[in-house]
């Protein structure tokens, strides 16, 4: 899970009409660490937003005026990359794969658990920073095929969520040498946090498993 500092370096929008959605959600997360803006709608989401600060969206699907799937289109068309996580009482399977298949990051349920909800906003964060490292995903797998065997195996270990230290005893590594292993992994892939690298390990996972179908 990210700490207090970590989470301070992102901006979490919430666009929902219903303003006891956003009051609740506001302070769910505001109790997290999480630093959050608040918009009733998508036009004024729209007007007001700074998206070159890094972070992500909660979005909500019916909205009137402009709607959650049609913001996404418009942020498409814009050439937007802030990734995007749907949040709706109105789940239905047709609209959870048409804004997955658009490049949303997931697709929730309200009343939304607040544990799942922070998976989400970690994974969103991680995609944010890639996307701003300038890596594509061809270079990211590149960089991949170019590591180690022990490299590959520490990455690996690391997507899991363990600790170096946990790491080290199953490789029968120093905690120190293993964190010199994960120092040189954020250097090669450009990023600066284990929630990258575990993105990047995704998108690895899902760019060779494509190619080997």
């Amino acid at each position: 899970m990210m700490d207090s500092t970590a989470k301070a370096r992102y901006l979490i929008r919430i666009v929902d009409d219903d303003a006891a959605v956003l009051k609740g959600l506001d302070f769910l997360l505001t109790c997290r660490n999480w630093r959050i803006k608040t918009y009733q709608s998508a036009k004024e989401f729209l007007e007001k937003d700074d998206q070159e600060e890094p972070g992500c969206l909660l979005l909500d699907v019916r909205m009137p005026e402009i709607s959650g799937i049609e913001l996404q289109k418009i942020l498409l068309e814009q050439g937007s990359d802030i990734p995007i996580i749907v949040v709706t009482g109105h789940a239905d399977l047709d609209t959870a794969i048409r804004v997955l298949k658009k490049g949303a990051v997931d697709f929730l349920q309200k009343p939304v658990e607040v544990d799942k909800l922070e998976r989400a906003l970690e994974e969103a964060i991680a995609k944010c920073d890639l996307r701003r490292s300038g890596l594509g995903i061809h270079e990211i797998v590149q960089i991949y095929h170019d590591l180690s065997e022990r490299e590959q195996g520490i990455l690996h270990l690391v997507a899991q969520g363990l600790t170096s230290k946990i790491i080290g005893e199953r490789l029968g590594l120093s905690e120190r040498t293993v964190q010199g292993h994960r120092l040189n992994l954020s250097k090669k892939f450009k990023v600066h946090s284990a929630q990258e690298l575990q993105a990047c390990y995704e998108l690895i996972k899902k760019t060779v498993g494509k190619k080997g179908s």
